[in-house]
């Protein structure tokens, strides 16, 4: 289905609309909303800790910076969101702090039931397809207003994050690119654009990354890279281009130049926090925990470079529709397809478009070799 004459620009195109199949639909972003204003007006309600503790709650992770991808086999949405407490933390213990919050959600007939203890982080599994992380902090100076430190339980003690201030490093990254490849190739050819042309290509290249990591995991998940180091690296390596498919090629290539760059001193990659370097996002693959994970993660990078590097070099419709489906599955593909499709019978009735009637060949203007294109009755008639 051709829905623009550049070939650069309908592989774009086909791209963003695999990653609009992924992300959280309206109905979710309610849900999950409701449920996090729902802990604020339980915590604005707490007679004991939280009546006096200012605070505020707020998003974080893919959600805030709209990567979200939809989960695989049984893995459920996860919605992370900060309880943000502006205080003397040095007069509380780490413990304390997170025993606060788990007071409230235990003592509440609402969510005792949905209660989780993670090491930072107190989880609700709610009935359905999501859970939410609830990461208690305490903002550590009065001149970095995102700069948090977070109860650690397993270390007994404090450590530094800045989910806030990561997220608006990310969001300032993607908006590098000032207008998307889709953007003026909508304006320009005057077709009508739905929301999902106006996300950044730095956005949806992570979304794409992070869906074909499940892929290529799904027989292996416990190896699989965490989607903190995908968006971080992605993040670091993106220098605003207006492609989907640039900046994913672009990302590969930094991080093949720099396995070079570390395998010559016998290191690894380190990927550390952007706006707080105290944070290392791949500690884990350090040789006294798990190296072989950063071993999986090199084979996981080789192999997309393999794949996309075929993209690029296919001309034929058939065969790049074999590789992308490959990479991201015949269903997400097709999907994409079918809303191809009706974006073009979108166009069709703004007769933004018809068929050249010397050639066949669909352009995006009516003008005197063209005529509209015929509804299609398939269905039947309208």
């Amino acid at each position: 289905m051709i829905l623009f004459k550049n070939k650069n620009t309908q592989l774009d195109d086909l791209l963003a609309r695999i990653a609009e199949q992924i992300q959280l639909d309206d109905t979710r972003k309610e849900r999950m909303e409701t449920a996090y204003r729902a802990i604020e007006s339980l915590l604005n309600e707490d007679i004991g800790f939280f009546k006096d503790a200012v605070f505020e709650i707020y998003p974080q992770g893919s959600v805030r910076i709209g990567t979200t991808v939809k989960p695989t086999g049984k893995n459920e949405f996860d919605l992370d969101i900060v309880v943000h407490i502006v205080m003397d933390w040095e007069k509380y213990s780490p413990q304390y702090i997170y025993n606060q919050l788990k007071r409230v959600l235990q003592n509440s007939d609402r969510y005792k039931d949905k209660v989780e203890l993670k090491n930072r982080c107190i989880r609700l599994n709610y009935a359905g397809d999501f859970h939410m992380d609830i990461l208690p902090g305490c903002q550590e100076t009065s001149y970095d207003e995102d700069k948090l430190v977070i109860p650690d339980r397993e270390l007994g003690d404090w450590t530094s994050s800045s989910p806030r201030g990561y997220g608006n490093w990310f969001i300032n990254k993607s908006n590098l690119a000032k207008m998307t490849l889709l953007e003026k190739a909508y304006a320009m050819e005057n077709l009508p654009a739905d929301e999902f042309s106006k996300k950044k290509p730095l956005q949806r290249a992570v979304q794409l990354i992070k869906m074909y990591r499940d892929e290529y995991f799904k027989t292996n998940p416990k190896m699989a890279t965490s989607s903190i180091i995908l968006t971080t690296i992605a993040g670091e390596f993106y220098e605003g281009e207006e492609s989907i498919f640039d900046t994913i090629e672009n990302i590969i290539n930094k991080i093949k130049q720099n396995f070079n760059i570390v395998g010559l001193v016998g290191n690894r990659l380190k990927i550390l926090n952007p706006v707080n370097p105290q944070e290392d996002f791949s500690d884990k693959w350090d040789d006294d925990k798990e190296p072989e994970l950063y071993e999986h993660f090199k084979k996981f990078i080789l192999h997309l470079d393999k794949q996309w590097k075929i993209l690029k070099e296919e001309n034929g419709v058939i065969e790049e529709a074999n590789t992308i489906k490959g990479l991201f599955g015949e269903k997400a593909f097709l999907r994409a397809q079918d809303s191809q499709v009706n974006q073009l019978e979108k166009a069709r009735k703004m007769k933004s478009i018809g068929i050249n009637t010397s050639t066949g060949v669909l352009v995006e203007s009516l003008i005197d070799t063209t005529k509209p294109i015929k509804n299609n009755t398939f269905f039947g008639s309208e």
